[in-house]
């Protein structure tokens, strides 16, 4: 059987079935259609025409992943050379120990590196603070609470060595806090609810010289200077070992902060006591004082959580600075004194009851 072939020289069969399949082309939907090819002077000249367009994106962006996005920190650490690190570590230690002084007081050596001027500024801040904050509830001058306690507290000023201090006594009408404190620049705050935890002026003599000697052993700049340490120290943990900032503040609140706290609160504690032994207030009360704050702690952290040290810790070490303060007391002839004040007493119990 012979075979016809067109002029092209394909078979006729081949020829008409083309010619059906054509118009069913036609009807295809356009995803399966061959994507349009851009005219040259359409092309993009910035990247290359046979890279997609996530290739594009990946290469823009590891060529600027390597320095530009890098913080500044990193790149000098990277970069840095043994002998950087030990000029570093040596300007450290030489600013540290050049703002090393001693208390005076107690010979204890400590890192301050706030200024007395600074301190006194910081001091006007807070007090114009307090005063805002506790508005309406500081009463008068002349209330009979304000002067009982300015009275205690003009016979600790003269044992108070605080240069530019300007003594000024409020008391806060709130019977829940127990709490008083003295500013930098001598601005004496007492809450009425610390008075019968007081009990007398002996007992308001102690918690007054105690927040004084914080004012006198210049404890809010060592604080601030403190701060300082700590903010420095968090940010080199966290960047050295790449955790957490809460974390390396947590260890180092916990190992360096309240430990240096707790110190402080004890300098304050013996500084007071002798002082009030000075100002001839019986270093006693200092004793059953923190008794009777033991008696009235509920729910108290441990002590190794807290800025505080505990009551019962404080009444112990207390007791063995009584014989030093007790000396000091007999030497200024507090004994006989103590004779002629009979009249202020009962006038400071009268107060206390009725705040009861």
């Amino acid at each position: 059987m012979s075979r016809s072939y067109n002029t092209s020289g394909s078979p006729r069969w081949a020829t008409s079935l083309r010619s059906r399949i054509a118009p069913l082309r036609q009807l295809q939907p356009r995803s399966q259609l061959p994507l349009h090819t851009p005219s040259p002077k359409n092309r993009r000249t910035f990247f290359s025409s046979h890279q997609s367009p996530y290739q594009q994106r990946q290469n823009q962006y590891n060529r600027f992943q390597g320095s530009a996005r890098r913080p500044i920190v990193y790149r000098l650490v990277q970069n840095a050379k043994p002998h950087h690190f030990v000029a570093i570590g040596v300007g450290i230690s030489g600013l540290y120990l050049y703002n090393t002084e001693i208390v005076e007081m107690t010979g204890r050596r400590r890192f301050n590196c706030v200024s007395r001027h600074q301190e006194l500024k910081m001091g006007d801040e807070s007090y114009r603070e307090v005063l805002i904050a506790e508005r309406g509830k500081v009463l008068p001058h002349n209330h009979h609470l304000t002067r009982m306690v300015d009275g205690v507290l003009q016979r600790l000023v003269p044992q108070a060595p605080i240069e530019g201090a300007d003594w000024k006594v409020h008391v806060i009408k709130d019977d829940e806090m127990l709490n008083a404190f003295v500013l930098p620049g001598g601005k004496v705050f007492v809450y009425t609810g610390i008075l019968p935890i007081c009990k007398d002026e002996d007992g308001l003599a102690a918690v007054l010289g105690h927040e004084i000697a914080h004012v006198v052993a210049h404890h809010p700049a060592e604080r601030m200077s403190t701060s300082f340490i700590t903010l420095g120290a968090v940010f080199a943990i966290s960047f050295l070992f790449d955790v957490s900032g809460q974390f390396s503040s947590f260890l180092l609140n916990l190992m360096y902060s309240l430990p240096n706290s707790r110190t402080q609160e004890a300098e304050a504690d013996k500084i007071g006591l002798m002082m009030m032994s000075k100002a001839c207030f019986n270093p006693e009360a200092a004793v059953k004082l923190w008794a009777r704050m033991y008696e009235q702690e509920k729910e108290a952290p441990p002590q190794f959580m807290s800025t505080h040290p505990s009551s019962y810790n404080r009444m112990e070490a207390i007791q063995g600075w009584l014989d030093k303060a007790e000396a000091i007391y007999d030497e200024n002839g507090c004994s006989s004194i103590k004779d002629y004040m009979p009249g202020f007493q009962t006038a400071y119990n009268s107060h206390v009851s009725y705040l009861r």
